[in-house]
């Protein structure tokens, strides 16, 4: 046996199987974090300019929102679910000026969303946010179950009757 495969056989000894491996989705947890973000904000705005709602991206990373979406600012977070079912949503900020906040959670088979104003995630309407540092009150963390969050195909009804009715 080669070494080449020789450590390809006692790296699979050691790396436990996991509610991703296999999964459809699977490759989405070897992507870095950065990327995720990346990643989460692309398939949000793709997803809802296939269904035809107007939504549009951000020219710059240092914008102070990711998508403009039926004209509301809207800051997108991405995570994936972690061991104990849960999804961790980092670097909220609050300082910024978006209006909305989209968090994107993707599971091994299926994507989730919830969606709050900013306003309400400021007075823990989303959920208890956490300071992401000790002794530093400019980025949070929220954690969400999949239980609290909706399936993906609900988002473009959402947005129309949300962001996009008359009443």
């Amino acid at each position: 046996m080669s070494a080449l495969a020789l450590m390809q056989e006692v790296i699979r000894k050691h790396t436990p199987a996991t509610i991703w491996t296999g999964s459809p989705l699977e490759s989405f947890r070897q992507v870095a974090n950065t990327n995720r973000g990346d990643i989460g904000e692309e398939f949000v705005y793709r997803y809802l300019k296939q269904s035809e709602i107007p939504v549009s991206q951000s020219e710059s990373r240092v914008k102070e929102w990711d998508l403009l979406i039926a004209s509301k600012r809207f800051e997108v977070k991405t995570a994936s679910e972690d061991v104990g079912g849960s999804f961790q949503f980092n670097h909220i900020r609050l300082d910024r000026d978006y209006q909305y906040l989209l968090c994107l959670g993707v599971r091994p088979a299926a994507i989730m969303f919830g969606v709050w104003r900013k306003g309400a995630v400021s007075e823990g309407q989303a959920g208890r946010l956490v300071r992401m540092a000790e002794g530093q009150s400019v980025t949070y963390k929220l954690t969400k179950k999949p239980d609290g969050m909706m399936n993906i195909e609900a988002l473009p009804e959402w947005v129309h009757d949300t962001l996009m009715s008359d009443g």
